[in-house]
């Protein structure tokens, strides 16, 4: 069993996710900027944190990374494929749309698709594309965390580069509302929910 908490962090107010085990060890899901909090619950709950994982790479979910990294040490930064090269592109991350253009310049391991061991976590990785060539969502136990591909209500945006809107609802439909109606659903912004009530309810699914 896995228990999960939530930092609303960085300047478009991202998810950043804290997972841990039974035994004491952690993953971090998609750091912005400001992870004091997350970095202060790791210290104090004794965490030892595994690795670092990107649903994507546009800046606001990458900002945190050099300071989880400059906190506790090196650690492998997962991320798919077809955002790798976003991480050292400001341009591509998004983050010059801003005027503050940001890159992440570090060693970074590939994201491979299905069932695979990450430390001490089962993780399946889904791509779903759409909002990002190399979106993806991340399956553990009971959770689905699901970047900016999938929200309470609505789904990720497709009109930035990389998007693609009918390859977003395509592969939500085929690929996240198929899983269990219980799967709780932890989005890159906003409130969590459930696939049940997303296939019931999401006006974009319908």
């Amino acid at each position: 069993m896995i228990s999960v908490s939530k930092f609303v962090t960085g300047p478009l107010e991202t998810n950043t996710y804290l997972i841990r085990n039974e035994s004491g060890k952690g993953l971090v899901v998609d750091p912005s900027s400001g992870c004091a909090d997350l970095l202060q619950q790791v210290h104090e709950e004794g965490i030892t944190l595994e690795a670092i994982f990107l649903t994507h790479a546009h800046f606001d979910h990458i900002l945190g990374i050099p300071e989880i990294l400059e906190a506790l040490g090196s650690l492998p930064v997962y991320v798919h494929a077809d955002d790798s090269r976003a991480l050292s592109d400001a341009g591509l991350n998004g983050s010059e749309w801003f005027g503050q253009p940001f890159t992440f310049i570090g060693q970074s391991t590939i994201i491979t698709e299905d069932l695979q061991r990450i430390g001490s976590f089962d993780i399946r990785v889904v791509p779903v594309p759409g909002h990002t060539r190399g979106g993806c969502a991340l399956l553990i136990d009971n959770y689905c965390f699901s970047g900016d591909v999938l929200f309470a209500g609505s789904v990720g945006r497709s009109d930035l580069p990389g998007g693609n809107g009918a390859d977003l609802i395509k592969g939500i439909k085929s690929r996240l509302l198929t899983l269990p109606d219980s799967t709780v659903v932890c989005p890159g912004h906003g409130g969590r929910t459930t696939i049940g009530r997303e296939k019931a309810h999401n006006p974009w699914l319908q």
